[in-house]
Formats: structure tokens, sequence, C-alpha cells
């Protein structure tokens, strides 16, 4: 009987010391920081990892971020559940061409911890496009005016030969509407604006269908009472890689193009895989997302042909201070160039 009450008194005693270490024990959440990406001039997605909740359960999880380093959850910071795993934080409110920085936090009951602090700048609003091409007899130039609050196009002034040849204004005051207005009173189109603000259709009934990611995929004109085909976009990797032009009976395709991308990031949005035949509408990205690449060369041709004849027009590039594309020139076959310039806010 000694004996036994030896040995449980043993066990006790040695089983003190270690479980009032475990309680003194105290470990925060260890937690890593994703990645930027979908970057815009207001907003961006990241995100974090909570690889251990340490010794209590997570409380709250998310990022903060601001423009000085090492930001903390006294500065902007998104809540995004609780627990371990990972998690996508999305990031808005920012200020256009602006150096953040960002770290995933995560809280439980001992205190917070941070992930790695990453950093990235903010696309720039273009302020101007200007294009020239010996083929089309003259400069054409684009110059943005935008809402100081929501960053939409607000106005472009349109150009000729450095001479004012329209202005066009844009009105946002019906929900789900945009009203083009050429010098503030000719109404110059009319379309409906899906919840992203992309177009999904115009006055003349010409339907646009984009991807869950916000790419334009399908472009359909209307006319003899139906929609018919008339651009295809294939997506691949963030990239409009190509596009399909169809004849009049939307099934046969009568123009290819191929895109193949440099390892450039487009961070400010430079739209150059364009469906829509035109420069300045795409501004704003009414007609869904640019490509996250920049051009490197594009390929065409006619299916129909035979044997299939392709052409190739190829871009360079003259960057800014800032990084930002000032310069796009396209040679094409014939080694004629047409140039885009570009200015930011």
């Amino acid at each position: 009987m000694k004996k036994q009450i030896y040995f449980i008194v043993l066990a006790v005693i040695m089983a003190f010391p270690f479980s009032s270490c475990k309680k003194d024990k105290s470990d925060p959440p260890a937690v890593t920081t994703t990645a930027i990406s979908s970057l815009t001039v207001a907003s961006a997605i990241s995100g974090g990892n909570v690889t251990s909740e340490g010794t209590s359960a997570v409380i709250a999880r998310g990022v903060c971020w601001g423009t000085a380093a090492s930001p903390t959850i006294a500065d902007s910071k998104t809540t995004d559940g609780t627990g371990a795993g990972t998690f996508t934080s999305t990031i808005t409110g920012l200020t256009p061409a602006t150096l953040y920085h960002v770290r995933a936090y995560a809280t439980n009951g001992e205190g917070t911890s941070y992930g790695e602090d990453v950093t990235f700048t903010t696309s720039s609003l273009i302020k101007s496009i200007s294009f020239f091409a010996e083929w089309a007899g003259g400069t054409e130039k684009w110059e943005f005016s935008y809402d100081a609050s929501t960053k939409k196009v607000s106005q472009f002034l349109n150009y000729w030969e450095g001479a004012l040849d329209k202005t066009i204004t844009y009105d946002y005051s019906v929900a789900g509407k945009l009203t083009l207005k050429r010098d503030a009173s000719t109404v110059y189109g009319t379309y409906d604006l899906n919840s992203s603000g992309y177009i999904t259709e115009d006055a003349d009934g010409n339907t646009y269908e984009y991807d869950a990611n916000g790419f334009l995929v399908k472009y359909y004109e209307y006319w003899d009472a139906a929609s018919h085909l008339k651009y295809q976009m294939t997506i691949t990797n963030g990239n409009i890689t190509k596009i399909t032009t169809f004849d009049d009976d939307g099934v046969t395709a009568k123009k290819i193009k191929e895109f193949t991308y440099t390892s450039g990031d487009n961070s400010d949005g430079i739209h150059q895989a364009n469906a829509t035949d035109s420069d300045w509408k795409p501004i704003g990205n009414f007609y869904g997302k640019p490509s996250s690449k920049l051009v490197d060369y594009f390929e065409y041709w006619d299916p129909r042909s035979t044997p299939i004849v392709k052409s190739k027009s190829r871009l360079t590039y003259t960057f800014d201070s800032k990084e930002r594309v000032s310069k796009a020139t396209k040679t094409l076959t014939d080694n004629s160039t047409e140039v885009w310039e570009y200015t930011y806010q």
C-alpha cells in the first residue's frame, strides 16, 4: 500500500513541472504574405497563409497596408476570417501611381503576428494616347479626365493634327447605364453596364460576354433581328492569346490573330489586343480587363486561304522614369510602323 502511494505521489510531482511549463508557454500565430495580383489604379489582391495558430485559436486574420514600411493593424486592414490556412484579401481605396507596403497578419489570444512586407505600386491612370501612322495621314490624340473619387473616365478630348476635333463626356447618372455625349449635348452612344462596370449591350443591340475573371470573350453583332457572333477571344494565363473574327454567318472564321507576350507586366492597363477596333473606347476597362503582359508580337491570317499565309507585327517599347510605357512602336510585315505614345496622370 505504501509502495502504491509512493508511486502515485511521484507521478504527480513529475507531472507538475511539465504542466506548469505548458501553461506558461505562449506562442503567437505564424503567417506568410501572398504575392500581389490583379493590380489596378485603386485596388489589389493579396492574402496570406496562417501556417500555425500558436497556443490559442486565431480569432482574426487579413492584410494591413500603408505607404510606410511594416504596416500594422493600426493602419488600413482587411478582416478575412479566422483559424489556420490560406485566405484571400481584397485591398481597395488606393491612390493611383503610389508605392504601398502590405503584410498579412494573424491574431490569437497571445498577440498579433505579421508576414513578410511585400511592396507594390498601383497602376497609373492614362492621361493621353497619341497615335501616328503614315497610312493614317496624320496624328490623332485622345486626352482623358477622371472623376476624382471613382477614378472613372469622365471626359476625353479628341485632337486631330493638334486641333480639338470633339469633346466626349461620360454620363453615369442612370444606374447600370453609360451615356456618351458629344460636346456635352448630342448623344454619341448609350450602353448597358453590368455590376463590374463592363459594357454588356449598346444602343444597336450588339452584346458583349465576359468570363468569370472579367475578360471579354465574345462579341455579337445584332442585325436582321438576330445576334451574330463577330469576335471570340481565347484567354490563357491572364492574357488574350487569340482573337477569331467570324463571317456574317457567325460560324465561319475569316481572320485569326494570335498574340505572344513578353515577360514584362502590363501594369498600367494598356489595351493591346482590342476586339473593339478602337484606341479610346477600352480606356476605363468598359470592355473588360486588358492582358496582364505586354505584347511581343502577333500573327494574323485568313484560315479560309490555301495555303495559309501569315502576316506578323512586332511591338517594341520605350519606358519612362517610373517604368511605364511611354511609347509602343508596332512594326508591320511591310516594315511600316504605327506609333502610340502615352502620358500618365
